[in-house]
């Protein structure tokens, strides 16, 4: 019987056995414990594989996301310093430095016959010394000139040391409220160790020319509270001289409202009480203590302050910093 014609679109079987060489399906024994073969994985991949795989390799990336945004605690608390601080319900502090100018006034005045911290006094004495009065004490005039210009020194270093380091920023605080807090350190020690006469000065002895050290250090730290007063934005509180403050108070039209409706005349009332009661409690220490006593408790305020810094709400702030290239 003759075989029809093959046609043309038959395929044809395969005349030779195909290359299996290049097969990687393979077996191992399981029971002899042998290791399954190790391919060689230096192949060229594709765009998105190594070595022939499927995998996405993101290993690099993650690397790169993890240097970006490091996650260890010397980061966070690198901008944990870095950020600015959050001034609402800060008024409270410089309520409380309102309450270090009363002590350190009251004690200034009562020991030393010179103002650290209000400087409009010591203006007038400045005044009254061109003509050489008072006559007792002798160059009271020089105390307070000395007072004034460190003053002022102190609030042109706060202010350039706070633009060039960020003014609200928690770190800037610190720091600007610590130095407050070692100048006052310092003046209660040159007291405490008798450096300073601890007893007040008699009005017709000589002139101690010692009592310009605490004088110059307590002026200084004064200087650094008022700036921090304007950088927080409160300027209601100036904390250290009252006569504006009582003026803005009066002067409100709002005076009358109810608590919680006028909150700068109740910083204004705040300020006015602190710095009164630091007054009055300087001259109760003074009579039935040392006079240091009075700047051991201000600068325990103002250590109290610099602490709180630490741990005081930090403003939220949506991130825009874009790294890398496009």
């Amino acid at each position: 019987m003759q075989r029809p014609p093959r046609s043309s679109t038959e395929i044809e079987p395969a005349t030779t056995a195909p290359d299996l060489s290049n097969n990687r399906l393979t077996y191992w024994d399981t029971t002899t414990g042998s290791q399954p073969p190790q391919y060689d994985s230096k192949e060229t991949g594709g765009l998105w594989s190594v070595g022939g795989s499927t995998n996405v390799s993101l290993a690099g990336n993650l690397t790169t996301l993890s240097d970006e945004e490091p996650t260890t605690w010397q980061s966070s608390l690198s901008r944990h310093m870095r950020c600015n601080i959050d001034p609402h319900y800060a008024d409270i502090f410089l309520i409380m430095c309102g309450f270090v100018s009363g002590l350190v006034d009251g004690l200034s005045f009562n020991a030393w016959g010179s103002f650290s911290s209000m400087q409009t006094g010591n203006t007038v004495f400045i005044a009254l010394g061109v003509s050489g009065q008072p006559a007792y004490p002798a160059y009271l005039w020089a105390k307070s000139l000395i007072a004034v210009t460190v003053f002022i020194m102190s609030n042109v270093l706060f202010i350039q040391v706070g633009r060039a380091l960020g003014s609200r920023r928690r770190s800037t605080l610190i720091i600007s409220f610590a130095v407050q807090t070692a100048a006052i350190l310092a003046a209660a020690l040159l007291v405490q160790l008798d450096v300073v006469d601890p007893k007040p000065e008699d009005p017709r002895a000589p002139i101690q020319w010692m009592q310009v050290l605490p004088i110059s250090l307590l002026a200084f730290q004064a200087g650094g509270q008022i700036v921090a007063s304007r950088v927080l934005e409160f300027d209601e509180l100036p904390t250290v001289v009252l006569t504006t403050l009582l003026c803005d108070l009066l002067v409100d039209p709002n005076l009358g409202a109810a608590l919680k409706a006028n909150p700068k005349r109740n910083r204004r009332v705040g300020g006015f009480l602190a710095l009164f009661l630091g007054a009055v409690t300087a001259g109760g220490l003074s009579k039935v203590t040392e006079m240091a006593a009075s700047l051991w408790l201000a600068m325990g305020v103002k250590l109290i302050i610099t602490v709180s810094w630490f741990i005081w709400k930090g403003e939220r702030t949506k991130r825009t910093e874009v790294t890398g290239s496009v």
